[in-house]
């Protein structure tokens, strides 16, 4: 009975270090920034052993509170509402990303030479995003007055930057 429960054992550990499932690594696609605070919320592409994007799970998103001591925290179910996010599997180790802060760009997340990016139009150019900033007025309500989205043009490398004002 024993040996059967050793081999049971080790056969549980054989296939969570070995199942193409187990995550290695995150690596960082983007962050939100905001005018009220430090706080930042990070969006990781989540990696498989063999360096693809995590098909179960393909983001993981969470606060940095460099306001505190920066230190991770998740994203509550309320802030999901504004920080949350949908995905979409397009093969290909290819993934839609739909942010609810910027519902109407969706983005393609993306491996270029093993590192994942985040692929997005700003001013109407290909890029891969490296920042979204949220302008928000402190009324009643919470309002956002404009985001600005921050990254680099794929065909050139260069930074690109573009003011999005909410008419809401």
């Amino acid at each position: 009975m024993q040996k059967i429960i050793v081999a049971l054992c080790f056969g549980l550990i054989y296939s969570f270090l070995y199942s193409t499932e187990v995550l290695t690594e995150s690596k960082n696609l983007f962050k939100i920034e905001r005018n009220k605070n430090a706080n930042v919320v990070m969006y990781d592409a989540r990696l498989d052993l063999n360096g693809n994007i995590n098909k179960k799970n393909p983001v993981d998103a969470y606060w940095i509170l460099y306001a505190k001591q920066g230190q991770r925290e998740e994203i509550t179910a309320f802030e999901k509402k504004a920080y949350g996010y949908t995905t979409t599997d397009n093969g290909n180790n290819s993934y839609s990303l739909v942010l609810k802060a910027v519902k109407d760009r969706s983005m393609k997340i993306v491996l270029v030479n093993g590192v994942p990016k985040a692929e997005i139009l700003i001013n109407n150019e290909k890029s891969y995003l490296l920042s979204v900033y949220v302008s928000v007025r402190d009324v009643l309500i919470p309002k956002v007055s404009y985001i600005i989205l921050t990254g680099t043009k794929i065909n050139t490398g260069k930074k690109i930057t573009e003011k999005i004002i909410e008419t809401k």
